[in-house]
């Protein structure tokens, strides 16, 4: 069995000229499941695909919907996550908890930011607080728009290099501002390997220990009742990377069990096999590998009885 806990399908009246045709394609999908041996892709809306203009409240309308259809209609094969904004209004709380509650979506996907707003926003505790009581994994993913966007204009930067390090300014913002510390039973699945977040908990660590001392800065608010590091190991990473040392360095970093197998096809047009074949080259235990593979994940959805 693997679970695939990373890629992105949309409804067809989504449909964009310039979108990749993987994300369209469900029958495509499972062809290419069955070449790399691939069980289950869990799919969600990374907001960067979404028709230009439209307004938030329908895309996670429209999401949800669609994303409930498939895994009603491929259960075997695709799980839905539920599309959400961390600082929508109560109608986008309300679509969000009824595509747990009333359509069955196993967990939830939202941006590592939104406009420039990140997730230790205040406007964002209505949301860390539904999560907690649905109880069911998030997943962070980055925007199209990133972290030094404005340098980014060249080479696909803001794919290669701005959106891991979205993800690793927002997580360590809200990890910092004592997110982790309000909310110490979310189960955060953090991205492409987390970016940066599986090199830091030294570089977080000797900033807290030396907190006091204004020679080096102000450290405010000082809320965090433990090192940043302990923190940092409540995380989830996936291992989207196509780099065995850096899935290597997430085990070392939160542990094996906290570590979930990714490909981020659709709608990267990298075969799926090479993502798997990343996890299977990491210098680790077999027993390590599957469960990176599959039992954290199943385990993560509550899928178990299911598999």
């Amino acid at each position: 069995m693997i679970i695939d806990c990373h890629s992105h399908l949309a409804p067809k009246t989504w449909f964009h000229p310039k979108s990749p045709k993987a994300i369209f394609d469900i029958n495509g999908v499972i062809e290419e499941q069955r070449k790399a041996g691939v069980d289950i892709t869990v799919f969600g809306n990374n907001w960067i695909r979404t028709p230009e203009g439209a307004n938030p409240f329908e895309v996670v309308k429209q999401f949800n919907e669609f994303a409930a259809e498939v895994t009603a209609k491929y259960p075997k094969n695709f799980l839905g996550l539920a599309c959400s904004m961390p600082f929508g209004d109560d109608r986008i709380l309300k679509e969000t908890e009824r595509a747990v509650r009333e359509y069955g979506l196993k967990g939830i996907m939202v941006n590592s930011s939104v406009n420039g707003e990140y997730l230790d926003s205040p406007r964002a505790a209505p949301f860390f607080e539904l999560v907690t009581d649905l109880n069911v994994p998030l997943f962070v993913h980055p925007p199209r728009i990133t972290i030094g966007a404005e340098k980014m204009e060249i080479f696909r930067l803001p794919e290669m290099v701005g959106r891991p390090f979205d993800t690793t300014l927002s997580i360590t913002r809200f990890i910092l501002m004592g997110g982790l510390e309000k909310f110490p039973k979310l189960k955060m699945v953090c991205a492409h390997v987390g970016g940066a977040l599986p090199l830091l908990p030294g570089r977080l660590g000797f900033g807290y220990e030396l907190r006091h001392d204004m020679s080096f800065g102000p450290w405010e608010p000082d809320v965090l009742t433990k090192p940043p590091a302990a923190y940092i190991e409540q995380l989830y990473f996936d291992t989207v990377c196509l780099h065995p040392p850096a899935v290597l360095c997430a085990v070392q970093t939160v542990g094996v069990d906290h570590v979930l197998f990714g490909s981020d096809f659709p709608p990267v047009p990298i075969p799926l096999k090479r993502s798997v074949d990343t996890v299977r080259a990491v210098a680790i235990s077999s027993e390590d590998k599957e469960k990176i593979l599959s039992g954290n994940a199943a385990k993560l959805l509550g899928l178990r009885g299911g598999l």
